[in-house]
């Protein structure tokens, strides 16, 4: 992110001054800072060198690595007191009553330090910092890199003079900032104006913040998004082959007839075939000679009796293949159009493994003895309630296996998702607990950019499991249906 684009996520984090932390959390590099009072979260990705507000839980590891165990020791429960940027350039500071965050974006490679009265405590990467001027504010134009300049550019069709860059910037400072996604080379680009070098934007989203949270989302999905595109792929050659096997049976079953009327001969002119031959001419139905092959080990009635099981087999697979074809053909259209949309949005990729596997998806898993450690459930607290939602087809499997009778089960309507239970046990369910529990159903799905999304509730009892049904697939027997906005745990739309 350039000095600008920082400044404009700074401004979208501000809403989150004085919250308390509440959890830290990294995964991989990316450190999310969870808080509440105000409640949401912030997002560090040093690699990719982005700082955001964020609405997004990825699974994070079950015994946090070292920098983010310090954090926590840190600041846990500790306020947020301010944000900053030193003047437009591209390092951050978030100050708490006794440490200070900075986020070093400047050396090649991004770094996140935690300092004390100005001494570095700890470092996601080298323990180095080159000292900064917190109070120089800077001429805005220091904030300016490539990719403004190549907005500007290609708004005015020619280089742009200092003058109008200047005049550019200050008219990014006072718009109001929206999220642009565009389909780069390189990936996903979230920006919080138009890019007209960029061609149409994919998507408009309200906030900056958002489109940044796609992209995030995109490249710490994109490891499982890739492997699972590769099991789509070895599915859809299986499955080609199999097309392809079928249609030589269907060849081969054609020839039924031709098969029955050899047999019909045999029989006809049984006197006329000596045991033992292995060929044998004779007068044909219409009075041509036809030169007939046998099996010398077996009788020549035998023979025409084997000849006519087969001719029946081959009659009746004539009426079963074309079927299986056409589902082997609507099969491999449907894991094309998965593997593009995989292949345009990563991020889908935790909740479509059911619906894959339902079409002979197999994604490498561990070996038996070095399976890991398996990943909690995301669990939220909602007025007396816990409420449990899925990470995986498997997971949902489980969590409704376990599941009391009368717990209440949420899932967003017609779209791959995560299951949600609501721990209830029987116990009447407020309407504002039920909303909210609607809202993570339909964040956790593949709708959870729509308006508004249709989410099935039910008791668990009224869920059945198919006789052979994926991990994750239920039968919903008696249902009933919310209307909602997606959120997620950290600002649940209204």
């Amino acid at each position: 992110m350039e000095g600008i684009e920082l400044r404009i996520a700074l401004r979208e984090a501000g809403v989150l001054r004085g919250g308390r932390v509440t959890k830290v959390q990294q995964v991989g590099e990316v450190v999310f800072l969870r808080l509440f009072a105000p409640k949401g979260a912030l997002v560090i990705d040093p690699l990719e060198k982005a700082f955001h507000r964020t609405e997004l839980h990825p699974p994070a590891p079950e015994r946090p690595p070292a920098f983010a165990a310090l954090l926590r020791r840190h600041l846990r429960g500790k306020p947020l007191l301010s944000l900053e940027q030193a003047g437009f350039d591209r390092l951050l500071r978030l100050r708490f009553p006794d440490v200070d965050l900075v986020v070093d974006f400047r050396p090649r490679r991004g770094n996140i330090l935690l300092f004390r009265s100005g001494e570095i405590l700890e470092a996601l990467a080298e323990r180095k910092f080159s000292p900064a001027d917190w109070e120089e504010s800077g001429g805005s134009l220091g904030g300016v890199g490539p990719g403004i300049r190549r907005a500007l550019e290609a708004r005015l069709g020619h280089p742009p003079t200092e003058e109008e860059l200047q005049r550019f910037v200050e008219e990014l400072l006072r718009m109001e900032a929206r999220g642009y996604l565009y389909r780069a080379p390189r990936g996903l680009l979230a920006s919080f104006f138009p890019r007209p070098e960029l061609g149409k934007p994919d998507e408009i989203l309200p906030h900056y913040f958002q489109a940044l949270d796609r992209v995030r989302e995109e490249g710490l999905f994109l490891g499982e998004a890739r492997e699972l595109m590769r099991a789509i792929r070895d599915a859809i050659r299986r499955k080609r082959r199999a097309l392809k096997k079928v249609g030589e049976a269907l060849d081969e079953a054609h020839g039924w007839e031709e098969l029955q009327r050899k047999a019909d001969l045999i029989l006809t002119r049984l006197r006329e075939i000596p045991r033992g031959a292995r060929k044998v001419e004779v007068e044909g139905f219409d009075g041509t000679p036809v030169v007939l092959t046998l099996d010398p080990a077996v009788q020549p009635q035998a023979y025409a009796q084997r000849l006519y099981a087969r001719a029946k087999k081959l009659r009746r697979a004539l009426e079963e293949l074309p079927p299986r074809a056409e589902k082997l053909r609507e099969e491999i259209e449907e894991l094309r159009a998965f593997l593009a949309e995989l292949e345009r949005k990563p991020y889908l990729a935790p909740y479509l493994e059911g619906d894959l596997e339902a079409l002979g998806v197999r994604p490498s898993r561990p070996r038996a003895g070095t399976e890991e450690k398996r990943v909690r459930a995301r669990e939220y607290r909602i007025g007396d309630f816990r409420v449990l939602v899925g990470r995986s087809a498997r997971e949902n499997e489980a969590l409704v296996r376990a599941a009391h009778p009368h717990d209440l089960w949420l899932h967003a309507r017609g779209v791959p998702g995560a299951h949600v239970i609501v721990k209830s046990a029987g116990r009447g369910v407020p309407p504002e607990v039920l909303a909210e529990a609607a809202k993570l159903a339909a964040w956790y799905s593949k709708a959870r950019y729509d308006t508004k999304v249709a989410v099935t509730y039910t008791e668990v009892r009224h869920l059945r499991k198919p006789k052979g049904g994926p991990p994750g697939a239920f039968v919903v027997m008696r249902e009933e249906v919310l209307v909602v906005r997606p959120g997620g745990e950290d600002g649940p739309s209204n």
